[in-house]
């Protein structure tokens, strides 16, 4: 074929056969020589648009390699360029990878990791999930909208700006309930965000909130949810620095867009949900190992309404989590999904009269996000405050479970509390559990970055999108000193109006239309153990049925 010879072989040819059908026509020639010229001239003309086309595609690819490529000062022609990894069955809608360098290695930062970074590499779990796991293509648009969100970038692919959000909002219905507050509609989050890189190698991320900034809240609130910068230059360490989830517990660490059901369970009573601070982070051993080490300023638990620092003193942040058997060909594959780790935090915190006690504790919540335990007015914090949470998380196709154990231990002084006399520097300690079992019943793979349906919903192809289907049992025990008498070393929490355990079941069924719209229902039970006052929240076992409608974009 003439686009196989060398280019002077080709236009001499091409020379010849021009030179030859355009003499031919002079000569007398009968009807069979016309048609044989006539053929030859269309298959000349279609063999010279082979060609144009051919060129016009080598000249497209050319420049594209030579956008993808390293500079010369950099190229390591002994070292081939590293692969892409295949798009991640999850999604993580906060950052947009960066493509400036196709042999980067994949960094590791949320949510989200929605939240903070510091996660071990699973699809979605992570603010900043590695970037080779998230497009496959470098040659992209300076401007891009789709189901991921709207995305500007500069022509270098250095700097980038990604906008997006999350809505949901949801119908809550309950049983007997001992409090005339506990049904209604509400919107649980509204959470629009800006996020991004600059320079390649520094992260951001500002996401206001304009609805409900804990579970149990009675009021719509406006506050920061996050507010970060991360440098990611290397694997091994980064550093992060501003407002944003701590490294600690691996449910309040997924991102909330992801959690099967309506709320966090009760360990996330425990834990600081956003904390200011600068944490230093990084993996190791091959991605097999992730750590994260953070200096806070101190946070109520299970709240983004955080981000003043009180003057109680700092709080310090680890967490380690680890995939042993990622990427191991010698293990059955059954195993590669097995993670486990440990997170945890300790400081020593000083007397501030002058703070809220609402600004210093969060009231216990249920799964349903009903107030079981209220914290006594003038409480203050004092002393040594640690938190231990070891966890499990495994995945294997579109099955998954989570196991997690935290408690927590708080110093205190109870001198100030409201109509009491005596108290002074004491403690108290809790303890809570969660297992949780998900199931994609239509086979996409189950991952703590959400569900993405292999086939959206489309009536004129009977396609049904994706549905899950997820089972949890929790529970909390509030320590005996909780309800002492302040006199007698205790805190003074009534044992008839709040609840000293938490027994909790919870089932969900979500169903994921496409990759923008869930339509969930959770149903959750809970055992109180004490409580029983007429008109509260613990007067009868909790029993409701939340249905959630989520826009996440």
């Amino acid at each position: 074929m003439i686009v196989g010879l060398p280019k002077s072989v080709r236009w001499g040819v091409s020379a010849a056969l021009l030179i030859l059908t355009t003499a031919l026509p002079l000569r007398a020639m009968d009807e069979e020589t016309a048609k044989t010229i006539a053929d030859l001239k269309a298959q000349m003309q279609s063999l010279m648009d082979e060609v144009k086309k051919l060129k016009s595609q080598q000249s497209t690819n050319t420049s594209v390699a030579r956008l993808r490529s390293p500079t010369p000062e950099t190229t390591d022609s002994s070292k081939p360029p590293l692969p892409l990894a295949p798009q991640p069955l999850g999604y993580t809608p906060f950052l947009t990878p960066k493509v400036s360098n196709p042999n980067r290695k994949p960094m590791l930062s949320s949510e989200v990791r929605e939240q903070a970074s510091m996660e071990q590499v699973v699809e979605g779990t992570t603010e900043f999930t590695p970037r080779s796991e998230q497009q496959q293509q470098m040659n992209l648009p300076q401007l891009d909208v789709s189901e991921k969100g709207l995305i500007f970038r500069s022509a270098d692919n250095q700097h980038m700006i990604r906008l997006g959000g999350l809505l949901q909002f949801d119908d809550r219905e309950f049983v007997d309930p001992g409090s005339s507050d506990m049904s209604k509609f509400l919107i649980r989050r509204a959470r629009p965000y800006v996020a991004g890189f600059f320079y390649d190698d520094w992260e951001y991320r500002f996401a206001p909130e304009f609805a409900l900034s804990s579970p149990n809240a009675q009021a719509y609130q406006t506050t920061i949810a996050d507010a970060f910068i991360n440098y990611d230059t290397i694997d091994e360490i980064q550093v992060q620095a501003g407002k944003f989830t701590v490294p600690l517990g691996l449910e309040m660490l997924t991102p909330a867009a992801f959690i099967p059901f309506s709320e966090r369970s009760l360990t996330s009573n425990l834990i600081p949900n956003r904390d200011l601070g600068v944490m230093a982070h990084g993996l190791l051993f091959s991605e097999k190992l992730s750590w994260a080490a953070m200096v806070g300023a101190g946070a109520r638990n299970d709240t983004v309404q955080s981000g003043l620092d009180y003057g109680t003193g700092p709080v310090g942040y680890f967490r380690l989590f680890c995939q042993p058997f990622r990427d191991e060909s010698e293990v059955p594959e059954e195993l590669e999904g097995l993670h486990f780790g440990v997170g945890g935090n300790i400081g020593w915190q000083s007397q501030n009269n002058g703070v809220l006690t609402s600004n210093l504790f969060q009231n216990y919540s249920t799964d349903g996000g009903n107030t079981f335990l209220t914290f006594p007015s003038g409480l203050t914090v004092e002393g040594e405050v640690w938190r231990i949470s070891p966890q499990l998380y495994y995945r294997y196709g579109p099955l998954s479970l989570i196991s997690e154990f935290t408690a927590e231990k708080q110093g205190v002084n109870t001198a100030g509390i409201v109509n009491t006399s005596g108290g002074g520097f004491s403690n108290y300690q809790t303890t809570a559990w969660n297992i949780e079992l998900d199931w994609v019943i239509t086979g996409e793979p189950a991952s703590l970055g959400g569900v993405v349906p292999q086939h959206p919903l489309d009536f004129s192809t009977g396609e049904i999108g994706a549905w899950e289907i997820s089972f949890r049992y929790d529970g909390l025990a509030v320590g005996a000193n909780m309800f002492r008498p302040v006199d007698q070393g205790g805190l003074g929490i009534s044992q008839t109006t709040n609840a000293t355990g938490v027994n909790g079941a919870s089932m969900a069924l979500n169903w994921y239309p496409n990759r923008i719209i869930r339509l969930g229902v959770t149903v959750e039970y809970n055992a109180f153990t004490g409580g029983g006052a007429p008109g509260t929240v613990v007067e009868n076992n909790e029993l409701g049925f939340i249905t959630r409608l989520q826009l996440l974009y």
